[in-house]
C-alpha cells in the first residue's frame, strides 16, 4: 500500500470498513501483472551463472595450452649419467640441456675441478702494531693488468687491512687521461678466525692476450696502459711489433713489474710519432703480491706453504678422449646446447635424451580439464527441467541447484562450441613451423631417387609459392629458388617485404627453412619430394600421435584419450613433428576460446560490445535484466499513484458513509418521533 498501508490497517470510524485490507488486495493483484517479470528475471540471473561456469570451464581449458604451443616443450632434452668411476655422477659433472642439442652419447672425463687462487694470513688478533709492525708500510697487488696501493698503519686490524682491499682502485695510469683508472680489482678479501683470506672472484687462471696500439712518445718512456705483473702466477709477457719489425725485451725495451711505463733503451724503438702495438698476455684471473718485505713476511701473504695459500688451477676434463682445459668449471661452448658444470674427479656417460616430461604432464593436464569441459557442456544439454518426482518434491526444489535444471537444454552454442572444438581435435592438420631442417643430401637429388620434375609449396600466412624441383637440382639451387620466390619476397600489392616471408639456407648438407620473425610456415606436396628433402611430416592427425576420441559409445561424448606410450613413440621418431602439429592445434584452441571468453571490448557498429561470445551473451542477459527493473520500476510508480488515488477513494467513501449515517439516525429519530406522537392522540 506504499505511504499509505498505515492508515488502511485502521478500519473505517464510522463504516467499521477495512479499508487497508481491501486497498492491500487490489494493489496485489495488480502487481501480479509483475511476477512473469521477476520470473523471467530469475531465469536470466541463473543463466548468467551458468555461463560464468562455462567461461570458467573454457579458462581452464586455455590455461593449459600455453607449454603446449612451444615448440620447446617437445623438443626438450636432459642429460642421463652412467658412473664409471667417481663416488656419484653429480660429484663428477652435471648438464643443463637445452632443446637445441641432439641426442647423442659422451663419455666425460673430469681431471680436476677449476680452483680459485687464496691467500691465507697469520692469526693475528691484535693491532698491526702489537702484532710487530714498527711503522706505517705497503704493499700491492696486482690482477691482469691492474695494481692496487694498500697501506697498512700501524693501527690497522686484520679487518681494517680487508676492507681497505675490498675498496682498493686500479692506480694504472690510463694514456688518454693522464689519470688512473680507477676501476675495483676483481679479488675478494674476507676475515675467518682472525686470519685474513684474499681470494681471487674467479676460478681458474685465466689466460688472456689484449692488444693495443700506442704511439711512441718524444722521451724514453711510454704509458702502456695496464700494469705489468711478470711474476707468477700471473706470469705477463710482453709482445710489440711496428710493421715487420718485433722489439725484443731487454734489447730494445725494458719493463719493470709493477710498472705501467715502457722503458726504450737508447737507440732502439720505433721512430717518435710512429705507431707500434703491443700484446700482453697474463693469467688474468689470478693476482700476485709485492711491496714491503717485512709486512708482507709479518702477513704471511709471501709464505707459499699449503696453510697459507692455494693455487689457482684450470678444470681439466676430456670428452670421447679429447683433452680441454677451461678457467671455469662452467662449460657451454663444448657441447651445442649442453652447459656443464664440473665438481670432480672421476668418469661418467652422459646420454643426451628427449625430456617428454613436461610434454607428457601438459597433454594430460590438457585432457583432464578439457573432459571436464566436455562434461559440463553434456550435463547442461542433456539434462531436462522436468525433473523426477523424487526431486519435485524435494524439500530443496525451490533451490537455485534445481532451477538450473534444463535452462541450458539445447543451448545453441553449447552445441557449436562442442562441435567446434572436438572438430579442432580430430580434423586433418597442416602443421606450421617457424624453422624446419630436413635430412642430410650429398650432390643432386637424383642420387636420392628423384627421376622426374615434381614441386611443392611453401606458404606463410596468405603467400603460397610453389617451388619447382628437378632431378639435377642440389640443395644449393632449391635454396636459391626458395630466396628468390616473387610471393616471398613481395606482398600481393607486388611492393617488396622488408624482410623475406621465408628463407633457406644449406647447412651441413642440410636444408633449413625459416620463416620471418613472428611467422609460421607450412609446406605441402602431392608427391614424396619432401620426404626426400627430410622435410616431410608423417602427422596429420592427433590420434596419429596419441590423442583421440575416447572409443565409449562410439565416441559421443567428445571426451579424448591420452596414449602416452604412443606419443613417446612418435616424441621419439619425430619430435620437430610433433612440436608442429600440437603448436598449430594448441594454438587455433587458444584463438577459439579466446574468441569465446575475452571480455575486452570491440567496436561494433557506433557502440563496443565484449569480444568474446559467451561474455556478449552474458551482457546482452545482463541488459536485458536492467530492462526488467526498468518496467518493474515502471510499474511500481504506477502502482504508486493507484495508492494514492485508491486513499483519496475510501477516504471519501467512508466521508460519504458517515454522511449516509448521519442521514440515517436523523431519519430514525424523525420516525421515532412521529411513532410517538401518534400514539398520544389517539
Amino acid at each position: 500500500m506504499g505511504d499509505y498501508q498505515s492508515t488502511f490497517s485502521i478500519p473505517g470510524i464510522s463504516s467499521s470498513i477495512d479499508w487497508g485490507s481491501m486497498a492491500d488486495k487490489l494493489l496485489e493483484n495488480a502487481r501480479k501483472s509483475q511476477e512473469p517479470l521477476i520470473e523471467k528475471q530469475d531465469t536470466l540471473e541463473l543463466k548468467i551463472g551458468l555461463f560464468n561456469e562455462f567461461s570458467a570451464s573454457m579458462k581452464g581449458v586455455r590455461n593449459t595450452l600455453s607449454p603446449l604451443k612451444l615448440a620447446s616443450t617437445f623438443n626438450a632434452k636432459t642429460a642421463e649419467f652412467s658412473v664409471l668411476s667417481g663416488v656419484n655422477a653429480e660429484s663428477v659433472v652435471k648438464a643443463t640441456v637445452s632443446a637445441d642439442a641432439a641426442v647423442s652419447r659422451h663419455e666425460i672425463e673430469v681431471l680436476q675441478k677449476a680452483v680459485a687462487q687464496s691467500r691465507f694470513s697469520d692469526k693475528i688478533e691484535t693491532t698491526m702494531g702489537d702484532a710487530g709492525l714498527a711503522a706505517s708500510q705497503k704493499f700491492y697487488i696486482n690482477v691482469g693488468g691492474r695494481r692496487a696501493e694498500i697501506l697498512v698503519n700501524t693501527t690497522d686490524s686484520i679487518t681494517t687491512i680487508a676492507q681497505k682491499i675490498n675498496d682498493a682502485k686500479d692506480i694504472t695510469i690510463d694514456p688518454a687521461t693522464g689519470e688512473a683508472y680507477g676501476e675495483g680489482l676483481g679479488i675478494t678479501a674476507s676475515v675467518i678466525d682472525n686470519r685474513l683470506i684474499i681470494r681471487s672472484a674467479n676460478t681458474g687462471l685465466g689466460e688472456t692476450t689484449d692488444t693495443s696500439t700506442l704511439t711512441r712518445g718524444s722521451g724514453t718512456r711510454d704509458k702502456l696502459g695496464f700494469t705489468v705483473a711478470k711474476d707468477a702466477p700471473s706470469n705477463g709477457t710482453l709482445a710489440i711489433t711496428a710493421g715487420a719489425v718485433t722489439y725484443v725485451e731487454g734489447t730494445d725495451f725494458t719493463v719493470d713489474s709493477g710498472s705501467d711505463e715502457i722503458a726504450w733503451i737508447a737507440g732502439h724503438g720505433p721512430a717518435t710519432g710512429t705507431s707500434y702495438e703491443v700484446s700482453y698476455t697474463v693469467n688474468s684471473n689470478v693476482f700476485s703480491i709485492d711491496g714491503d718485505a717485512g709486512l708482507l713476511s709479518l702477513l704471511k701473504l709471501d709464505d707459499d706453504s699449503a696453510d697459507h695459500y692455494l693455487a689457482a688451477q684450470d678444470a681439466e676434463i676430456k670428452i670421447d678422449g679429447l683433452s680441454i682445459t677451461r678457467s671455469s668449471n662452467q662449460m657451454n661452448d663444448l657441447i651445442e646446447g649442453v652447459e656443464l658444470t664440473v665438481n670432480g674427479p672421476g668418469s661418467v656417460v652422459m646420454d643426451i635424451t628427449q625430456d617428454a616430461e613436461q610434454a607428457v604432464t601438459g597433454i594430460q593436464d590438457y585432457v583432464t580439464y578439457y573432459n571436464d569441459l566436455m562434461d559440463w557442456i553434456n550435463i547442461r544439454l542433456s539434462e531436462s527441467s522436468t525433473a523426477s518426482s523424487s526431486e519435485k518434491d524435494d524439500q530443496y526444489k525451490n533451490d537455485d541447484f534445481y532451477k538450473k535444471f534444463g535452462l541450458l537444454h539445447g543451448n545453441s552454442m553449447l552445441w557449436q562450441t562442442k562441435s567446434q572444438i572436438r572438430q579442432l581435435m580430430t580434423d586433418p592438420v597442416t602443421a606450421a613451423y617457424t624453422s624446419k631442417t630436413g635430412s642430410p643430401v650429398l650432390g643432386t637429388l637424383a642420387g636420392e631417387g628423384l627421376t622426374a620434375n615434381t614441386s611443392f609449396t611453401l606458404t606463410v600466412g596468405v603467400r603460397t609459392a610453389t617451388i619447382e624441383v628437378a632431378p639435377e637440382d642440389t640443395l644449393q639451387t632449391i635454396a636459391s629458388k626458395i630466396n628468390s620466390s616473387y610471393e616471398m619476397t613481395h606482398d600481393p600489392q607486388g611492393r617488396t617485404y622488408p624482410i623475406p616471408m621465408a628463407s633457406a639456407r644449406v647447412v651441413n648438407n642440410q636444408l633449413v627453412l625459416e620463416a620471418s620473425p613472428n611467422r609460421k610456415f607450412s609446406l605441402a606436396a602431392s608427391d614424396g619430394v619432401l620426404d626426400t628433402l627430410g622435410l616431410g611430416t608423417p602427422f596429420t592427425l592427433l590420434s596419429q600421435i596419441g590423442i583421440s576420441t575416447e572409443s565409449t559409445d562410439y565416441g559421443k561424448s567428445g571426451k579424448l584419450e591420452f596414449d602416452s606410450d604412443k606419443f613417446m613413440e612418435a616424441l621419439r621418431n619425430d619430435p620437430d613433428g610433433v612440436a608442429a602439429i600440437m603448436n598449430t592445434v594448441m594454438g587455433k584452441m587458444d584463438d577459439y576460446i579466446g574468441n569465446m571468453v575475452d571480455t575486452s571490448q570491440v567496436e561494433v557498429g557506433y557502440t563496443t560490445a565484449p569480444k568474446g561470445r559467451i561474455a556478449s551473451q552474458i551482457t546482452t542477459w545482463q541488459t536485458e535484466i536492467a530492462t526488467i527493473d526498468k518496467r518493474i520500476a515502471e510499474s511500481e510508480a504506477r502502482l504508486e499513484l493507484r495508492a494514492r488515488g485508491l486513499y483519496e477513494q475510501f477516504a471519501q467513501a467512508e466521508v460519504n458513509l458517515a454522511k449516509l449515517q448521519q442521514q440515517a439516525s436523523w431519519l430514525a429519530s424523525v420516525v421515532s418521533q412521529l411513532s410517538g406522537s401518534s400514539g398520544s392522540s389517539s
